[in-house]
């Protein structure tokens, strides 16, 4: 049978339409996102429950305003209280970890994740909250976050955006209370490990991307290795600089005792490390703070972290 040019034309055009059609529809969302707030694939987990702050996490399920089925990001906050903060250094946690900041460098759906360092052993605390960025319905940078018109209510989607919001910054509130507390130990390097070795905090190469964001002055301080003996001369009664890398593994046990330890390169995938540096000057010299951040980057090397970046606080003085 002849086809005529009339009819080649007409289903090449039908077939150039469904190809456009398809990129536009696969351009706007990511792959495993929701299109729909109640999506019968990958539907939402809106399990919002009352506000308890009497508990760690509020009372909060670990997985509200998740992707049911599938896994899209994780960024997961690591916050160092082992030494007391100063207002001003508490501002600028908050404006780098909480509120529209926060909403305007996470993509929908992600998972966010708010856990201490503190004096309580690495392996018995807790996660103090998670829970997926839920979108905003509005136009942004991020793909999948206008409200989908043809399966989602804009107002349904703005007042469930309005409850994330909500219980993210009551849980602000309660998390960073407390930073007046000075700590006997520092163990950012086994907090460190923990979060990216155990199965607990869900930070698994499962997801596509991930970041670890780390808060802290990084004076890693224990029994076994501390940076206040490290990071002081003999002629200095406080940490002023830090002697390399190569020396501290040369001490007795510390090479085998990082090596034994560390995450092996499949935990390592999809990994970027942000550390927000904070600079306590009633604790440490001038000049402290570039031997402290080679030190810490010949770690992240060691171990085989590569994709990492350090963000400084200003001077509040």
């Amino acid at each position: 049978m002849l086809v005529s040019l009339k009819e080649i034309k007409f289903f090449l055009s039908l077939f150039l339409l469904i190809f456009f059609m398809s990129s536009v529809h696969a351009a706007k969302f990511p792959e495993g996102y929701p299109k729909c707030w109640k999506d019968d694939e990958n539907p939402v987990n809106d399990n919002v429950v009352e506000l308890d702050e009497t508990k760690v996490n509020l009372g909060q399920d670990s997985e509200i305003f998740c992707p049911i089925n599938s896994k899209l990001g994780h960024r997961f906050y690591l916050i160092d209280f082992t030494s007391p903060l100063a207002k001003a250094q508490v501002d600028w946690i908050s404006s780098r970890t909480f509120g529209i900041p926060l909403v305007k460098t996470t993509p929908p759906y992600w998972k966010i994740s708010y856990m201490k360092i503190d004096d309580t052993p690495v392996q018995s605390q807790k996660i103090a909250y998670s829970q997926c960025r839920m979108k905003t319905g509005n136009k942004s940078k991020f793909l999948g976050e206008k409200t989908n018109a043809g399966c989602e209510g804009h107002k349904k989607i703005e007042n469930t955006f309005k409850a994330w919001f909500l219980l993210n910054s009551t849980f602000e509130n309660v998390f960073l209370k407390e930073h007046k507390i000075e700590s006997k130990n520092s163990l950012i390097f086994e907090y460190l490990f923990h979060v990216l070795r155990e199965q607990k905090t869900d930070f698994t190469n499962e997801y596509p991307e991930r970041e670890l964001v780390i808060v802290s002055d990084l004076m890693q301080h224990s029994d076994r290795f501390s940076f206040y003996r490290h990071c002081k001369t003999i002629t200095s009664t406080v940490p002023d600089k830090c002697r390399s890398f190569e020396s501290l593994l040369k001490k007795a046990g510390i090479e085998d005792y990082i090596n034994d330890r560390k995450p092996n390169k499949e935990t390592l995938k999809n990994l970027k490390v942000t550390i927000l540096y904070i600079n306590h000057d009633y604790e440490t010299k001038d000049g402290l703070s570039s031997s402290l951040l080679e030190l810490w980057e010949n770690l992240f090397k060691h171990i085989g972290i590569e994709n990492y970046e350090v963000v400084k606080q200003l001077d509040i003085k």
